[in-house]
């Protein structure tokens, strides 16, 4: 995967491309969307497809002008935005969407280079219910469903995959832990991360680099501009 900062780049390089997928996440505001669609510009700019799920009630439009630098529209002309608000339609959309790539193959039409879905437990999480175990065994088996259908892409046509995701606190021997929202499954099938956290200065910015397939973490202090992160 190709980051905007290049850094990031210089610490995921030894990375095996082939396994697991690569989240993004942090607490509300951080800057998550705009360093997604960073990461989206660049594919753009080296004229690769970028196919872009966004959950959140309302599709940040400002935001991916100002990143793009006002070229949305010929943005659109190469990659595709979907804004999905419902659980079971994320599901349906991801659960079929490699049968969407092997027709882009076949039709010569070149199938996407990036996926990213931001966010990913976001409609999850609203549909979780402590009194309805049996519905939350549901929701967490579509949700592990989701993550290795987005695995087996990554793996059968190199696409680079990239989920966006939510801070969630875990609590343990009386400590309390951040930890990405959907836990033990996100944990099994992410391998790489990046945690965006707020710091005492503002915008001011630190990125925690996870490499897991050899447990090495990395800190990079960075700015969070009105053209996104620098």
């Amino acid at each position: 995967m190709q980051f905007p900062l290049t850094k990031i780049n210089e610490f995921f390089k030894s990375t095996d491309t082939k396994e697991g997928i690569t989240s993004l996440w942090g607490d509300f505001g951080v800057g998550k969307t705009t360093l997604s669609l960073q990461i989206a510009k660049k594919y753009a700019l080296n004229r690769k497809k970028v196919l872009y799920i966004y959950t959140k009630p309302n599709l940040p439009l400002k935001i991916i002008d100002t990143v793009f630098e006002n070229n949305l529209e010929d943005v659109l002309e190469d990659n595709l935005f979907i804004h999905s608000t419902n659980f079971d339609d994320l599901f349906s959309f991801i659960f079929n969407l490699e049968f969407g790539v092997l027709n882009d193959l076949k039709t010569k039409n070149g199938t996407y280079n990036l996926i990213i879905i931001d966010s990913m437990t976001d409609l999850y999480r609203l549909e979780l219910n402590l009194e309805k175990k049996g519905k939350n065994f549901i929701l967490n088996y579509k949700l592990n469903q989701m993550l290795a259908n987005l695995v087996s892409l990554k793996q059968k046509y190199e696409i680079d995959i990239l989920i966006v995701n939510e801070i969630s606190r875990k609590t343990q021997e009386g400590q309390t832990y951040e930890v990405e929202s959907g836990g033990n499954v996100m944990q099994y099938w992410v391998a790489n991360s990046i945690k965006i956290v707020r710091t005492d200065i503002v915008n001011n910015r630190k990125f925690i680099l996870h490499r897991g397939n050899d447990n090495i973490s990395f800190l990079l202090n960075t700015m969070l501009t009105k053209r996104g992160f620098e």
